[in-house]
C-alpha cells in the first residue's frame, strides 16, 4: 500500500482528495491544523502548523511517504491581508521547509495545488499554459512564487520531480458555502437574495471536485513529470448560468444585489486544457448544470444544520 502525504488535508480539496485515494487502497496522512471532516481505516489524521518542521521530520521518519501532495492555502485572492509576514510564514517559508525534509529523507515527488484563476491576470481568450503570468492579487503572487521556487528545487536536485496543478474553480461537497455555485445553491434554498459582486456575464471555467481527483490520480500514474498543467473543465459558465441553474434545482427565485467588482477579481478566465487532455486521455468532464445537481444535496445538509 502506498502512502500520500496531504499538507492541507482537512480542506475542501484535501478532504476530497483524502477521500479518493483512500477509497483506493492508499494510505493518506493528512497534515493540517485539524482532522479531516472524513473516517476511513486508510486515514491518518497528524494535526500541527505547517511551519513546525520538527513534526514534519517526525512524519516522514514514522511513515515511508511515497508522494507528497501540498493543497494547502491560509487564505483567497479575495481577502484583504494586515501584515503579510504570517502568510509568507505559511504559504511560502512553511512551503520551503517542507521540500527541504522531503529531500532530507529522500521523498522525491511532489504535487503543488496551484491556481489557474488568480495567476494569469486578465486575459480575453481561454488560457494555455505557456501564457504570461500576470497575477492581480497577492493570493496569485504567493502561487508563483512557490511554482518558482518548485523549479528552483528541481534544478539544485535533478531527481527531484513535481506536477504544478493549476485548477479552475473547483466546487463540490465538503466545500464552505462561501464561493459562487454553493451560495447560489443556499440562497436558492432559504430564498435569500444575493449579493453579486460585479455582473452576471462574468465567465469562468468550473471544475467538479470528482473530475479534479480523477485528473490527479491520472497524472500522478504518468510518466512525464516536472510539468505544469492546467486542470478545468475548458467551458465557460456565467454567473447568470449558475444563478438560473440554482433556482431550477432548487424551485426558488433568487433576487439579487448588485455590487462594485471586489479587486482581485477578473472577469474572464477559461482554460486551455488541451494538454491535460492528452496527458490523462481524458475528454468529458462533469457539466456544470449535473455538477450543481450533485452538490444541492450536500448544500441542503448543510443548510438544514445551520437551522438547528
Amino acid at each position: 500500500m502506498k502512502t500520500i502525504l496531504i499538507v492541507g488535508g482537512s480542506g475542501f480539496i484535501g478532504t476530497n482528495l483524502s477521500e479518493y485515494f483512500c477509497e483506493r487502497d492508499f494510505k493518506v496522512i493528512n497534515f493540517s491544523r485539524s482532522p479531516s471532516q472524513i473516517s476511513h481505516p486508510n486515514l491518518i489524521n497528524i494535526c500541527g502548523d505547517c511551519k513546525n518542521t520538527t513534526i514534519l521530520n517526525e512524519i516522514f521518519t514514522d511513515y515511508k511517504i511515497d508522494m507528497v501532495v501540498h493543497s494547502l492555502t491560509s487564505f483567497t485572492a479575495m481577502d484583504k491581508l494586515g501584515s503579510s509576514q504570517e502568510v509568507l510564514a505559511t504559504n511560502l517559508s512553511a512551503f520551503i521547509d517542507l521540500i527541504s525534509v522531503m529531500k532530507t529523507h529522500a521523498v522525491k515527488k511532489l504535487i503543488y495545488i496551484s491556481s489557474g484563476g488568480s495567476i494569469y491576470g486578465v486575459a480575453d481568450a481561454p488560457i494555455k499554459e505557456t501564457h504570461d503570468i500576470s497575477p492581480v492579487s497577492f493570493y496569485g503572487w504567493m502561487k508563483e512564487s512557490c511554482e518558482h521556487y518548485l523549479e528552483f528545487a528541481s534544478r539544485l536536485d535533478p531527481e527531484f520531480k513535481f506536477l504544478i496543478l493549476r485548477p479552475a474553480n473547483v466546487y463540490g461537497k465538503y466545500q464552505k458555502i462561501e464561493r459562487i455555485i454553493g451560495v447560489a445553491l443556499r440562497n436558492a434554498i432559504i430564498g435569500q437574495s444575493m449579493d453579486i459582486y460585479g455582473n452576471t456575464s462574468t465567465c469562468k471555467d468550473y471544475i467538479h471536485i470528482d473530475d479534479f481527483c480523477e485528473v490527479v490520480d491520472k497524472l500522478m500514474h504518468c510518466q512525464n513529470w516536472n510539468e505544469i498543467y492546467n486542470v478545468g473543465s475548458g467551458i465557460g459558465t456565467s454567473i447568470e448560468d449558475i444563478l438560473k441553474y440554482a433556482q431550477i434545482i432548487a424551485k426558488n427565485k433568487i433576487e439579487i444585489n448588485y455590487h462594485e467588482r471586489k479587486s482581485g477579481d477578473v472577469p474572464y478566465n477559461i482554460l486551455d486544457i488541451n494538454k491535460l487532455k492528452k496527458a490523462i486521455n481524458k475528454s468529458s468532464f462533469i457539466s456544470v448544470e449535473a455538477g450543481m445537481h450533485d452538490m444541492y444535496k450536500y448544500v441542503l445538509s448543510v443548510t438544514d444544520k445551520e437551522k438547528t
